[in-house]
């Protein structure tokens, strides 16, 4: 229900706004496109782990790290 709330007010701000000149419905546009993208799922990896009782998991960098000369 308020998914299609954002969505009726995401295209009548635009309507109104962009073809009809009205600010604050542009202002509504803009808010509720910045909504939207933000409920977004990212992009970044994510990794998921059950772990059992009695379970471990040790995680190793691949490669050594660099150290400044003393």
């Amino acid at each position: 229900m308020i998914q299609g709330a954002m969505n009726w007010a995401f295209r009548i701000g635009l309507r109104r706004g962009v073809a009809g000149g009205s600010g604050p419905w542009l202002v509504i546009a803009v808010a509720t496109g910045l909504m939207k993208l933000s409920r977004r799922p990212s992009k970044g990896e994510s990794v998921s782990l059950n772990l059992r009782p009695g379970e471990r998991y040790l995680i190793v960098c691949a490669e050594e790290p660099t150290r400044a000369p003393r």
